[in-house]
């Protein structure tokens, strides 16, 4: 009996255990299709929002009435109204800037006695009866101090024998009188012959304003001495160029596309912040809106007006050496970090002897980085520098030696 029981027990247990195999069987199937169902889900939803989003971008796009939405048209309309806006504040800024600089512009009238001949009725013999004062030219120019000292250009005023007349925006004449040029810069300075009544001197940039290529330059005039308040307006177009007028070399001149002919030459170049940034001097002939204008800051006024009135003339400074600015096969060949510099050629005439460079221990192979803290660059040469000071002055000078020491001297400037 007890053998029949444990028979029994052990075919239960059996069953039992093929019960419990078959149910973890069916357990992971059932994870797996779960799993797999899951993932289908998720599948599902995320094309679900895919389709949704894309189908929402195309009706937004084609068919913006639905939402009641005009984009094209607000953004038309914002832009229109935006350019409305930035003409109109910048023709008021011009009305006002013209209003407030003619005042100080002034036409000059050259004027000169003309020797009248008689001809005899055969046409072979003149015989002088006479002479006679002709106007000859009109040119423009204007106040630079308040004693009525004139800026305008060296050949508007390079006849010695002739008279020259000054005549203000509001129409007094006074004569005038040269009291010095500077021929290099085609400058020349004015004097009139009564300060009885104030003109105010107009303002300049200064060495710290930016002079940018492209932004609004406004040429201010008094066209043929007759038609005042003359204005042309367009931008820079470039700085720095040079030219040349017989054996005359300008450089570091303003390329402008505003309106320059004869009546304007020496007129001033004013920016929309009432600042002289320019004036006006030369144009190309062949040319169309080809002009160019001397660049003129405040340093660069008072140095002529110092110069004026210790010397009774415009003398020029100088460092007695040759040099070369930022040459790439001289930084390639001296494995120079820096990109600004004044390079002094390894030449014994690079140095001139005896000259305040030599003497203040300048010698060739010497890199001159800085002057009075203005790094030297093709934009700022040391030629344009030293244009602020006078004979005499000096200047501190920040060299690299050739042994790679760097050294701050202090250098008087001799007249050239």
């Amino acid at each position: 009996m007890k053998n029949d029981k444990e028979k029994k027990e052990k075919k239960e247990e059996k069953k039992d255990d093929k019960k419990e195999k078959y149910s973890e069987k069916e357990i992971k199937k059932m994870w797996k299709s779960s799993y797999t169902n899951a993932l289908l889900f998720i599948l599902l939803i995320v094309c679900s929002l895919i389709s949704w989003l894309l189908w929402t971008l195309f009706i937004v796009k084609y068919f913006p009435e639905i939402f009641n939405l005009k984009p094209d048209i607000i953004k038309e309309e914002t832009i229109r109204t935006e350019k409305i806006t930035n003409i109109t504040s910048l023709q008021s800024d011009i009305t006002k800037l013209v209003k407030n600089v003619s005042p100080w512009v002034v036409s000059i009238i050259v004027k000169k006695d003309l020797t009248v001949y008689r001809q005899d009725p055969f046409g072979f013999f003149q015989t002088a009866i006479g002479t006679v004062k002709k106007k000859i030219g009109w040119w423009t120019g204007f106040f630079v101090t308040r004693d009525w000292k004139i800026i305008t250009n060296k050949h508007v005023v390079s006849d010695e024998n002739a008279e020259y007349t000054i005549i203000t925006n509001d129409w007094w004449e006074f004569d005038a009188k040269i009291i010095a040029t500077d021929p290099i810069n085609d400058i020349a300075v004015l004097q009139a012959s009564t300060t009885w009544k104030v003109y105010m001197p107009l303002e300049m940039m200064s060495d710290k304003d930016e002079l940018n290529i492209w932004q609004f330059a406004i040429a201010v005039w008094n066209a043929l001495s007759e038609y005042q308040n003359s204005v042309s307006l367009w931008v820079i177009s470039w700085k720095n160029r040079t030219i040349w007028d017989d054996t005359v070399k300008i450089s570091g001149l303003i390329q402008t596309d505003a309106a320059i002919n004869p009546g304007n030459s020496w007129g001033p170049l004013i920016n929309l912040d009432w600042k002289v940034i320019g004036i006006n001097t030369a144009i190309i002939s062949w040319a169309e809106w080809l002009g160019f204008s001397i660049p003129l800051t405040q340093n660069r006024v008072n140095f002529m007006i110092r110069s004026i009135e210790k010397y009774w003339s415009i003398k020029k400074p100088f460092i007695w050496i040759n040099y070369i600015i930022n040459s790439p096969w001289i930084q390639k060949e001296l494995k120079l970090k820096v990109s600004y510099w004044a390079y002094i050629p390894k030449m014994k005439e690079s140095v001139v002897a005896w000259s305040n460079a030599q003497k203040a221990w300048i010698e060739p192979g010497d890199l001159i980085l800085e002057a009075d803290w203005n790094e030297i660059t093709l934009d700022n040469n040391l030629s344009q520098i030293i244009q602020t000071k006078i004979p005499w002055d000096t200047i501190k000078l920040k060299i690299l030696k050739a042994n790679w020491e760097e050294k701050e001297i202090e250098l008087t400037l001799w007249e050239s």
